[in-house]
Order: C-alpha cells, then structure tokens, then sequence
C-alpha cells in the first residue's frame, strides 16, 4: 500500500471514534489486510487501543484509533540581552566609601591593592 492510502484509512478511523480492525478497515476500503496493516504500522498518528476476539475466529484483533495531532508549540519569543556594563578602575579611597559606605581619615592608598 503506498501513502496516498494513508489519508483515506485516517478519514475513515476518525469517522469511528471508537476504533476499526483491520478486517473492518478492508470491508470499507476494499484493500488487501496486508497492505491495511503495513500502512497502519507506518502511519505515527495511529495506534492500537486494545484486542477484542472475534466471534468467528479464536485469535484476538487489534482495534486501531486514529489521535488528533496537536500542533507544534509555538517557540518563545526571545528577549532583548542586556550586554553588561564595563567595569572601571576605581580609586582606592573610593573603592573603601563604594564598599564600606565611608573611607577612614587614616586611609593610604597603597599600590598593591
């Protein structure tokens, strides 16, 4: 089964919110099982929601749903950057009044600071 089948199985599950087999899928399309379920297994927005047995059958069949796909979040709006600011030498007597809130009478201002 090529792709251009993939639309028309995803109208039709949408159409039975409550799931399709596969068997149940060929009767409405008309396509071989095989080619129903290699598209189903390739298909990312179906997926099998649980087994039931048929009555004619003893082996248990997967009911496939088709999941409504959200849309991609939008990505966040990116903010301004603030470059930083360039930091200046600052004089020792200042340096003591910037830290300390005053500078002592008795400061020097030394050259290994």
């Amino acid at each position: 089964m090529s792709k251009p089948h993939h639309p028309a199985i995803r109208e039709l599950l949408k159409k039975h919110p409550d799931g399709l087999t596969v068997n149940e899928i060929c009767s409405f399309t008309g396509l071989r099982d095989g080619n129903i379920l290699r598209s189903l297994k390739s298909m990312p927005d179906v997926y099998i929601d649980r087994w039931i047995v048929a009555k004619q059958q003893k082996r248990e069949e997967a009911v496939w749903v088709v999941v409504e796909v959200p849309e991609h979040c939008p990505r966040p709006e990116r903010k301004e950057r603030v470059r930083p600011t360039k930091l200046c030498n600052v004089e020792q007597p200042e340096l003591g009044r910037l830290l300390y809130g005053f500078v002592h009478q008795d400061a020097r201002t030394t050259s290994g600071y």
